[in-house]
């Protein structure tokens, strides 16, 4: 596959609204997919990038693991009596997949989740081939949190364009975060105080300006 896997250093950091706003900058031929949902239906992300990107039905993919309850994902699995067959998620990506199509696709959570009692979230993203995003806040622990997502990303031997910080811009973070994250600061975006259309179309066209990131949607192989 190709395209870009968003992934986050925690829960809440923004995820859904990189996404969207990257389907919206998106080429025609970029599909979005959330391989494993919790809090679903309630809590539907991809309704949600659905709506704030103004995506046509055919440019998302609502297949996956999906469980009602909002927690990590072996856990809302093994409320509901089932366990994630990761094997199975991946097969349903690469059955949508075609020459012609690149993919945004959404991680869970942080990096580290685990999926069933074998399986973190990085296996997923080595099966599907995609570079990562790293999308990080700049709330206060951005720095710890970021550097630690960063480095286990290279331990993982996980390709990775660089981070993403959403949030007023903080000169202590970027400092840091040039000095020792192995991968780049690609921008930081502002935390839109009301998540509307024209707030994502907004951070779309920022993100057009990133190479890496529209080289990616393109297909370009990084």
């Amino acid at each position: 596959m190709k395209g870009l896997f968003i992934t986050g250093v925690d829960t809440e950091v923004g995820k859904t609204v990189v996404s969207a706003a990257l389907m919206a900058a998106a080429p025609q031929h970029t599909r979005y997919w959330k391989p494993v949902q919790t809090g679903s239906p309630t809590d539907c992300d991809t309704r949600e990038v659905q709506r704030l990107a103004g995506l046509a039905p055919h440019r998302v993919l609502d297949v996956g693991a999906r469980y009602a309850l909002p927690a990590s994902p072996h856990y809302a699995a093994a409320q509901e009596n089932e366990t994630i067959d990761v094997q199975s998620v991946i097969r349903q990506g690469q059955e949508a997949h075609n020459a012609t199509t690149t993919w945004v696709v959404e991680g869970v959570g942080g990096l580290m989740v685990p999926l069933n009692s074998h399986v973190l979230l990085p296996a997923l993203i080595k099966a599907l081939e995609l570079p990562c995003i790293v999308v990080a806040s700049t709330r206060l622990g951005t720095i710890n949190h970021t550097l630690l997502t960063t480095r286990q990303l290279e331990a993982e031997r996980l390709p990775t364009l660089g981070i993403l910080l959403v949030g007023d811009e903080d000169p202590s973070a970027l400092s840091a975060l040039r000095d020792h994250s192995p991968f780049p600061v690609l921008a930081t975006l502002p935390r839109l105080p009301e998540v509307t259309p024209a707030g994502v179309h907004s951070l779309a066209a920022q993100l057009r300006g990133v190479t890496p990131i529209t080289d990616a949607l393109q297909g370009v192989t990084p």
